[in-house]
């Protein structure tokens, strides 16, 4: 009796084993199906035209982007979203060479090894959704995010990134936002606002900002606009100019293995120099082709132009430079590429301001 007992105590303990690791198993499950982990590590090198050489970042980030259905029908579709995502510093900061496609950290940031670029939470139904915290703005989703394709050195004509990372006026990844979006089909509408206390004279709405964008056949158009409602005159890093206005609108084309696009903006008291702010026109032209039978290999090139208006007495001050880059695409999201960047940006007497550079780079998405 006392062997039956033994026996029939170890299957019991054994079957209680399986059953905790089975809950355990079903509690990773749960989590996994809900999280979504996501990066890109993206590394450049090269030299000025001067002969400087550097090893930059080329804003290298992880994440995770979760959602949880609040709803038993998927006619329902009622889900709690977010994400959360974090720059990486894996270089120092270099000021010759320099690759970033935005500005990378936001202010008091800069040289934090680590530093938050995105990071809402929020609700989505059916085709709406409203979310809460920092992240890409209306202005860069809905008109400036199709011609952001350079895998280095574009988007200054865009005026997405003015200050920083575009956190406080609002077009970059904005502060303190929320958001309300609404897609269906090849239509995207969407509406912003940052509840923040910028001056003495604080409003409810500090800066707010619309947009729309369609796509059909290949073809994509978008404009947005983005307005400070509450600013100062002479603004410390953290807050935002009186006056500032953004407005973009922009088009591309993409079929098979050609892609081509063009924006056009208008800006007041959004771009700086020195510790002036300038009312300015922007253009930004992009094309790429995929020339090798696989589509693995790519060659892309474009402009991009930033001129203060005449009447700002900036003399022949201007931001103006070309790029060209070959690229070999060897996973999903994923290139090694050569790229130059031919800088012609005057200074106001009209002497060379910025030098071209010259480069290689990874990315490497997982």
């Amino acid at each position: 009796m006392l062997t039956l007992f033994c026996f029939s105590y170890s299957i019991n303990a054994q079957t209680t084993d399986e059953k905790e690791t089975q809950t355990q198993t079903n509690w990773i499950e749960e989590i996994t199906s809900r999280v979504t982990p996501y990066g890109s590590i993206r590394l450049g090198a090269g030299f000025a035209e001067k002969g400087e050489i550097g090893i930059s970042n080329n804003s290298p980030r992880v994440g995770l982007n979760f959602s949880h259905r609040l709803s038993q029908s998927e006619t329902d579709n009622f889900n709690i979203i977010g994400r959360l995502e974090f720059g990486l510093n894996l270089t120092s900061r270099d000021d010759t060479v320099e690759f970033a496609i935005d500005a990378g950290e936001g202010i008091a940031q800069v040289g934090d090894a680590v530093f938050t670029r995105i990071g809402y939470a929020g609700v989505s139904y059916k085709e709406f959704s409203l979310i809460f915290g920092k992240n890409n703005s209306i202005y860069y989703n809905l008109a400036a995010s199709e011609l952001d394709d350079f895998l280095a050195f574009g988007g200054t004509g865009l005026g997405v990134w003015n200050i920083s990372d575009g956190g406080i006026s609002g077009t970059g990844r904005a502060n303190q936002v929320i958001q309300l979006n609404y897609k269906k089909k090849g239509l995207s509408l969407g509406a912003q606002a940052q509840a923040r206390n910028i001056s003495e004279n604080s409003k409810s709405i500090d800066t707010y900002g619309l947009g729309a964008n369609y796509k059909t056949n290949g073809f994509t158009i978008g404009l947005a606009y983005n307005k400070v409602n509450d600013g100062v005159d002479d603004p410390l890093p953290n807050q935002a100019k009186s006056g500032d206005e953004a407005f973009i609108t922009a088009a591309s084309f993409e079929k098979n293995r050609f892609k081509i696009g063009l924006s056009y903006g208008i800006f007041k008291n959004h771009h700086r120099t020195g510790d002036m702010f300038y009312d300015s026109k922007g253009v930004e032209f992009y094309s790429r082709y995929k020339f090798s039978t696989n589509k693995r290999w790519h060659v892309a090139a474009g402009f991009s132009s930033l001129k203060p208006d005449s009447n700002q007495n900036l003399g022949d001050f201007d931001t103006k430079y070309g790029i060209l880059e070959l690229a070999y695409n060897f996973k999903k999201s994923s290139h090694i590429f050569v790229s130059t960047k031919q800088d012609q940006s005057k200074n106001i007497a009209g002497s060379s301001r910025n030098q071209s550079v010259y480069g290689l780079g990874i990315r490497f998405a997982f």
